[in-house]
């Protein structure tokens, strides 16, 4: 088992090769990209400094947010080619494929209610029904593409964490360059920061990063590698789609429409995902820890944070150490998995002090 697991997480380019769901990402990734290019193309022709700028400057936000949800995540950063894709969906395939579903959805409510409730409440009846079914599909298909890589509602959480990112910054871009076009192009750079601060600075902490990792966390509930039912699985996983579009109808509603009114709601959105986050690493370490410390585990205890890795790979020789820390990293997808709430046998595997002991 040490074997597939780890075989499976660190091979995910092969993975989505082989499988039609990766195909099927990347098809629709190239149409999203393609539907970006076909409405901002004209824009981007005319202000082109200004587009490289606010491109540039949310590409360093985009590696600031991949860093810190990859620190943040328990036990090790994620795959890279498994986050990565998770962020490329959100900035292609979900942020293209909404511009087209927004603006029919608008047009509707215009068209039904009248321009002034369409003007007022238009983006909270329509972003989360699209945006957010836009973004868990993704979120769904990446899973199945690298089934053993969501193992249960965290490693959901942190998927849909990178592709609500990836949308994030995309759509912030796009608000910059609209709001160079409403501004007349006169001052298009002072457009260009005050869209990123605004966007970011005020607004970021509570965005789609969060809410699509509450909808992410239904879509590893769902495909959770355990034997509860699948049928047992849906409710809760569709509570917390759910409860990702409320955040995302709160986000874009017309209440609490001051500076301190948006800075609640994005305050709200935030801890609502802080405690799906506080909860989930809570239960995921204590399997972990009580995994490493029962009498079937041939494991050590520290395995179980970096800082305890990294203690016990500096005792080991450095000539050994390559090869302890690649067995260390088998041994953790193993823990991994009982973390998430599989337990199989491991098989009979060393640990790191066994290693280093191995080798004085």
């Amino acid at each position: 088992m040490t074997t597939t697991v780890a075989s499976a997480y660190t091979g995910l380019r092969g993975s989505v090769r082989r499988r039609p769901v990766g195909w099927l990402c990347g098809v629709l990734c190239v149409l999203g990209l393609a539907l970006l290019a076909l409405e901002f193309a004209p824009a981007i022709r005319v202000f082109p400094g200004p587009a490289v700028l606010a491109f540039l400057l949310l590409l360093f936000t985009l590696g600031i947010g991949v860093a810190i949800l990859g620190r943040v995540r328990p036990f090790r950063a994620p795959p890279r080619g498994w986050a990565w894709s998770g962020v490329a969906w959100g900035a292609t395939a979900a942020t293209g494929c909404a511009i087209v579903a927004n603006g029919g959805l608008q047009g509707i409510w215009f068209k039904a209610a009248g321009i002034d409730f369409g003007s007022r409440w238009g983006a909270a009846l329509t972003a989360p029904l699209n945006e957010e079914l836009l973004k868990v599909s993704g979120v769904a298909l990446i899973a199945l593409g690298a089934r053993q890589l969501v193992r249960g509602p965290l490693d959901g959480f942190f998927l849909g964490a990178f592709t609500g990112l990836g949308f994030q910054v995309m759509e912030n871009w796009t608000y910059a360059m609209n709001s160079i076009l409403s501004g007349g192009g006169v001052n298009a750079d002072n457009d260009v920061l005050q869209s990123f601060v605004t966007r970011v600075g005020l607004t970021g902490l509570g965005s789609h990063w969060a809410m699509t990792a509450v909808a992410g966390t239904g879509v590893g509930i769902l495909l959770a590698h355990s034997g509860r039912p699948v049928r047992r699985r849906i409710v809760p996983a569709a509570l917390c789609l759910l409860t990702a579009m409320t955040m995302h109808w709160l986000f874009d509603s017309p209440l609490l429409g001051s500076a301190g009114g948006v800075a609640g709601k994005v305050a709200v959105n935030f801890l609502v995902a802080v405690g799906f986050y506080v909860v989930l690493r809570r239960r995921a370490r204590r399997r972990a820890r009580a995994f490493l410390l029962s009498p079937e585990s041939p494991f050590s205890i520290e395995l179980l944070t970096r800082r305890s890795r990294t203690r016990a790979l500096r005792r080991v020789p450095p000539a050994r150490r390559p090869a302890a820390a690649l067995r260390a990293a088998r041994h953790l997808a193993v823990v991994e998995e009982y973390a998430a709430g599989t337990y199989r046998p491991p098989g009979s595997v060393g640990t790191l002090d066994g290693e280093r002991r191995a080798n004085e």
